[in-house]
């Protein structure tokens, strides 16, 4: 945040960013995978959570993670650049 603050914040304007950084990351460290690889990794890849999600701020909207996300899942990096590794060397297919 501005001044060096700290906020919490959600939504597909925060998730937008950090996905792209992921993306971005693999494709620094496995710049033959294509862009369709990166994305099915960043998709597969994450983890599955049964938590709820306050959409639009009103918490008598909270719904299933996995019913707002198309993966179902949340981003993992780490996850991510296991399974890049796996996919860049013919180990597994997607």
């Amino acid at each position: 945040m501005p001044n060096n603050e700290y906020d919490f914040q959600g939504g597909t304007s925060m998730a937008a960013p950090a996905v792209a950084g992921v993306a971005a990351l693999i494709r620094s460290y496995y710049p033959k995978l294509t862009a369709s690889e990166v994305k099915q990794i960043i998709l597969k890849s994450g983890l599955t959570t049964k938590s709820k999600v306050i959409v639009s701020g009103d918490a008598s909207k909270a719904m299933d993670f996995q019913n707002i996300s198309k993966s179902g899942k949340m981003v993992n990096a780490y996850n991510a650049l296991i399974m890049a590794h796996a996919v860049s060397k013919g180990k597994i297919k997607l």
